[in-house]
């Protein structure tokens, strides 16, 4: 059994979560967390990562990703998104819809400035976004991505994956937003209900087989319009998110409650008329 190995100063209890080629601890002292690779082995990852970090830096960076506050020994120090995981939140959070459509932009627009930086993220789902304190999605964990056309090192669930394409490919990426947004407004992965395995979830995709989306407004169709492969790029995707955000209804859950509550008083009003004049 390999022993853990901690970046200086950080010990068990700093300790927030793990991936395949890391762990993260955080820092109470700064309110940044230290990514750090679990074994020699793995710090090539780590260093792509921090390339990728540098290069989203340089470009001025993107309020849809963790900001990067440089190497720490042979990992890298990023911001804490303190809420931690957006899919754990929406499994266990009442969420109004509004607040899945800013999620959905926001992870979109994230997407759109990644790709624009030359790079693949190749795992995007929910898992791989956290929350800050206002609830706003951060995409993270490049890892394993594609930069500048190099090889993903990822393992894909099939629930996110498209069937034969390329994981370095803008197609890949969108395929998987399309997974996301579904995660997104139903709070679980596409066919997770139906308990497949992931060979049975690769041939229903195979065969263009996708889960109902029209119940779902609006974003059903881009959802779909992703699997499908009917959008070029993310930026496409977030022109159509803006433009079906104005077809939602957004009132608030009181004000909701409020106009039902009238309109039934309303209706109860109109009944009690019709019967004096009977």
């Amino acid at each position: 059994m390999t022993a853990i190995r901690f970046p200086t100063g950080f010990n068990i209890t700093n300790y927030l979560s793990s991936g395949l080629t890391s762990m993260v601890y955080l820092d109470d002292s700064s309110n940044t967390v230290v990514k750090y690779p679990h074994r020699v082995e793995e710090e090539p990852a780590i260093e792509v990562e921090r390339r990728i970090y540098e290069r989203f830096q340089l470009h001025g960076g993107h309020e849809g990703l963790l900001k990067f506050h440089g190497t720490f020994e042979s990992g890298i120090r990023l911001e804490y998104a303190s809420k931690n995981g957006l899919r754990q939140y929406i499994q266990t959070h009442e969420i109004h819809t509004k607040q899945r459509l800013q999620w959905a932009q926001q992870v979109t627009s994230a997407l759109a400035f990644v790709h624009s930086m030359n790079v693949i993220h190749a795992d995007l789902t929910c898992g791989n976004i956290s929350l800050d304190d206002s609830l706003h999605a951060k995409l993270l964990d490049f890892s394993g991505s594609s930069l500048d056309g190099s090889e993903p090192s990822v393992v894909v669930t099939a629930s996110h994956k498209c069937p034969g394409t390329d994981l370095k490919s803008t197609r890949a990426d969108l395929f998987a937003l399309g997974s996301t947004l579904y995660e997104i407004w139903t709070g679980k992965p596409p066919y997770f209900e139906l308990g497949l395995k992931e060979i049975e979830i690769t041939n229903l995709f195979k065969q263009s087989k996708f889960p109902e989306t029209k119940s779902l407004g609006p974003i059903g169709d881009i959802i779909t319009g992703c699997w499908q492969g009917r959008f070029i790029s993310a930026d496409d995707v977030l022109k159509a998110i803006n433009f079906c955000g104005k077809t939602y209804p957004f009132a608030p859950p009181l004000l909701e409650t409020t106009i039902a509550i009238s309109v039934l008083g309303l209706l109860v009003f109109l009944a009690h008329r019709l019967a004096r004049r009977e």
